[in-house]
């Protein structure tokens, strides 16, 4: 007698399958467009262990802040300053802007890079550069510092994803394969689509379908080739301890005390941030955690203030309870966007896109703290001391984490590295 489940087409039982039990739309997270991604080396990677930085948190800063009115003012400069004051504080050359005044309280455990550059003056040009350390190649997608440190640093088996992003749009893992996409969750802190049993379905229900999907596979995999096929099964059962594990209370912040909510303030980047810290504290390598609307062509000194007033007290307290929870020495913590602003002022109080100079805070994760990296001129117009590359900034993570930067992989038949082997070098000052 014929096997029944032959002449059901695959594609229709996967998609009846997925919706009933929410499965596959949980995996999307992790898939994004790279379905079937190659290039995953779990098999044989030996990856350096000799960083002290075992976790990532990354507060992207996205449409590119104004260093100007963040953590390089020049209030002394009539034509590309701020009206805003600037904050002293106990670490030489640190004083951000008075709209950042708790972060300034954090001056001792925070290192200021004010001297980051690069050629990159297009949004997301730029971002690819930030988030991945490579410029833009049309027949080549790199992997974004998430997906790297999910694959250097994640846990293979871990119930929760390695890579988790707060909102924004996914950079996807590239050649380093799909398992190290990031999750991607556009509504932090509200309940999670497709992350629970569909109405009616129970585990025994969901354990007879997903056996059904199995015997698919197999038969799919006997007539198209076996690699594709458990990259697919991976990601089915990676979702499928996703959706049974307890830990999936991570993503949600009803348990946190008051006083740490009150700590971290009110907003949805503040949310995002306690999330980040719970999802860190449960193990989870990386973190992207998401602020917009930083893009200000017009407005600028409206926006930027009520901007660091969203930022200002979440990152403080983010690194205050990671520090008090022990967490901070081997949580590295960034700040930064795809560029600067520039330094003269547009004739309608903005700021236009600026690759010369601008700035990136770490903390954390065996960062020397307690020292501003860089310098510009007395207008913020070029960098007079200590330029910094993105790529330096990519070997310096590297260093702290422990990258296997030696190893070759390959990506549409080159070979690639994690860091450009042809540009860059740690920062010396940032190694603690």
């Amino acid at each position: 007698m014929a096997n029944p489940l032959v002449s059901v087409k695959r594609r229709d039982f996967l998609r009846a399958t997925a919706a009933a039990g929410g499965i596959l739309a949980t995996s999307h997270f992790w898939w994004g467009s790279d379905l079937l991604a190659q290039g995953s080396d779990d098999k044989k990677t030996t990856a350096k262990r000799g960083g002290k930085c075992k976790q990532v948190i990354l507060l992207w800063m996205e449409g590119a802040p104004s260093q100007l009115d963040t953590f390089d003012p020049k209030p002394n400069s009539k034509d590309t300053g701020s009206p805003w004051k600037v904050l002293e504080t106990d670490t030489p050359g640190f004083t951000p802007v008075e709209n950042l005044p708790n972060v300034a309280k954090m001056a001792k455990d925070i290192c200021v890079i004010r001297s980051l550059n690069s050629k990159e003056g297009n949004h997301s040009r730029g971002s690819y550069l930030l988030h991945t350390g490579y410029i833009p190649n049309p027949t080549l997608k790199h992997p974004s510092l998430g997906s790297i440190v999910s694959h250097q640093l994640g846990k293979k088996d871990f119930d929760l994803p390695n890579f988790v992003k707060l909102r924004g749009g996914p950079f996807g893992a590239g050649y380093l394969g799909v398992e190290n996409n990031p999750f991607v969750i556009s509504n932090p802190g509200a309940r999670i689509e497709n992350l629970d049993y569909a109405g009616g379905v129970d585990k025994a229900r969901m354990d007879k379908r997903m056996k059904l999907v199995d015997e698919m596979e197999k038969d799919f995999a006997r007539q198209r080739g076996a690699e594709a096929v458990e990259a697919h099964k991976a990601m089915y059962e990676k979702a499928r301890r996703l959706m049974d594990s307890p830990l999936k209370s991570k993503f949600y912040i009803a348990d946190e005390p008051d006083d740490v909510k009150k700590a971290y303030g009110s907003g949805r980047f503040a949310e995002s941030c306690i999330i980040a810290r719970r999802l860190i504290e449960a193990g989870v390598a990386c973190v992207e955690v998401v602020l917009g609307g930083w893009d200000t062509h017009d407005n600028n000194f409206v926006r930027t203030k009520q901007l660091c007033g969203e930022f200002d007290q979440p990152m403080a307290a983010l690194l205050a309870d990671l520090k008090k929870r022990g967490l901070l020495e081997t949580t590295l913590v960034v700040w930064m966007g795809e560029f600067g602003r520039t330094p003269r002022i547009s004739a309608t109080e903005g700021r236009d896109h600026w690759p010369n100079n601008f700035c990136a805070v770490l903390a954390g994760g065996g960062v020397k703290g307690n020292q501003v990296i860089g310098e510009t001129d007395e207008r913020g117009m070029t960098i007079t001391r200590e330029p910094v590359g993105v790529q330096d900034l990519f070997w310096t993570f590297a260093s702290l984490m422990g990258w296997d930067t030696a190893k070759e992989f390959e990506a549409g038949n080159r070979p690639v590295w994690l860091t450009d082997k042809t540009a860059g070098k740690p920062i010396e000052k940032v190694l603690g």
